[in-house]
């Protein structure tokens, strides 16, 4: 769910040609205990993996493992105008990330956003192919 909200979120920036360096999670529990936790960065990101790496550290930080949690939002703030995320160790993986990125959109725009999900392979979810051996044993 986190990844489906991140990636969301930067598609919205991405399109309005923002980028931004505070992130902002709301995590409310069954009780309605709403609890929300920023995080400011050093540089604007508007990558899905970014992003969601960046809230998916906020979460495993601050939620409360011991309760129910019903509902999860994710924003930006500190947005600022450009539709460029430095990244000055390797001027080639932004351009391949920019790229990714766009070809993502495209991707959940015509076939839905539940189709195509970049993040969680960038960020190790993806399981390793099950050979049929392996499914009938």
């Amino acid at each position: 769910m986190l990844s489906h909200l991140s990636q969301k979120a930067c598609k919205r920036l991405r399109e309005a040609g923002l980028s931004s360096r505070t992130l902002t999670l709301t995590i409310r529990y069954a009780g309605f205990d709403t609890y929300t936790r920023s995080k400011t960065l050093t540089e604007s990101i508007q990558f899905d993996a970014d992003a969601f790496a960046a809230f998916l550290s906020l979460f495993r930080e601050h939620r409360n493992a011991q309760r129910k949690v019903r509902l999860l939002g994710v924003a930006f703030s500190g947005l600022t105008h450009g539709n460029e995320q430095l990244d000055l160790l390797d001027p080639a993986r932004r351009a391949k990330l920019d790229k990714l990125s766009r070809a993502a959109d495209s991707l959940r725009d015509r076939f839905g956003s539940t189709k195509c999900s970049s993040v969680d392979r960038f960020a190790g979810k993806i399981e390793p192919f099950r050979t049929p051996e392996k499914i009938l044993a």
